[in-house]
């Protein structure tokens, strides 16, 4: 009888991450892969709180606009009626042989207090809301007729979008495009400006240009620029982009791109301005 005794052989392979001592799960392109996610994960939420923090602001900045518009039409609106009425008195009981000079003063005041109600009236109107129903072409259309009026500055307008733009990004466009001509009135020195609103698939472009002096690059990265910055933060607000170039023969253009993300996307077709 064979008493050898009899032995049993495993015939796997052994893995040869095994062999090595290490798994794959560790290997070094794992692992890059995974910082890559990492960061990619964290860039994702600094964007959104960007995004945030510039919605924010926008909101308060619309906030603000309101209780200012509010204050002018109650408060100041209240005074100078007052003021006008006591100038009215004046002029009641002023005797017939007052010196000239007290009749001159007394009509210089109510000239400037008429003054100082139109430009308290204009400035409501432009902190105020404004009204979007009937579209965003027909809103930037008043908005340029009244800079018209008051700037005497030629401007044209090239509108080809639908009037169904996500209220969020139309305010955000008109308020950028009434910031916009303020600064060409303000600091362009300029005889001409135009404003265009095109839509494609993916997003809405506003472009406001003017032919005046143009603005440096330290001006454009300038802090404290509220006006710049506004600009900026509601489009980031909305996912979108704000270009700020000036040529070397004159004139700046603005440019706010705003995604369509913040609504279902329709289909664009042309509008006549």
């Amino acid at each position: 009888m064979n008493t050898l005794a009899s032995s049993t052989h495993d015939e796997r392979p052994t893995p040869r991450a095994e062999l090595r001592g290490a798994s794959s799960s560790h290997s070094p392109f794992s692992a890059l892969f995974e910082a890559t996610l990492r960061s990619d994960r964290e860039l994702q939420l600094l964007s959104e709180r960007v995004r945030d923090l510039s919605a924010r602001l926008a909101a308060a900045d619309e906030h603000a606009r309101r209780s200012i518009a509010r204050d002018l039409h109650d408060e100041t609106g209240a005074i100078l009626t007052a003021a006008n009425l006591a100038i009215s008195r004046a002029e009641y009981f002023l005797p017939t042989d007052a010196p000239a000079v007290c009749v001159e003063a007394l009509r210089q005041a109510r000239e400037c207090l008429m003054e100082a109600a139109d430009t308290s009236h204009r400035i409501v109107e432009r902190l105020h809301e404004p009204a979007l129903a009937d579209g965003l072409c027909a809103t930037l259309r008043r908005l340029i007729d009244g800079f018209r009026t008051a700037s005497s500055l030629r401007v044209d307008l090239s509108c080809s979008v639908e009037n169904s733009v996500p209220a969020d990004a139309a305010l955000a466009l008109y308020r950028i495009a009434q910031e916009a001509l303020a600064n060409v009135a303000r600091h362009a020195k300029a005889t001409h400006a135009s404003v265009t609103l095109t839509a494609d698939a993916d997003a809405l472009t506003l472009v406001v240009e003017d032919d005046g002096v143009g603005m440096t690059p330290a001006a454009r990265r300038k802090t404290g620029r509220f006006g710049i910055e506004g600009m900026r933060e509601r489009c980031e607000a909305l996912g979108g982009a704000l270009l700020i170039a000036s040529s070397k023969a004159g004139g700046t253009s603005v440019r706010a791109r705003l995604p369509w993300t913040v609504a279902p996307r329709p289909t664009p077709r042309s509008v006549n301005a």
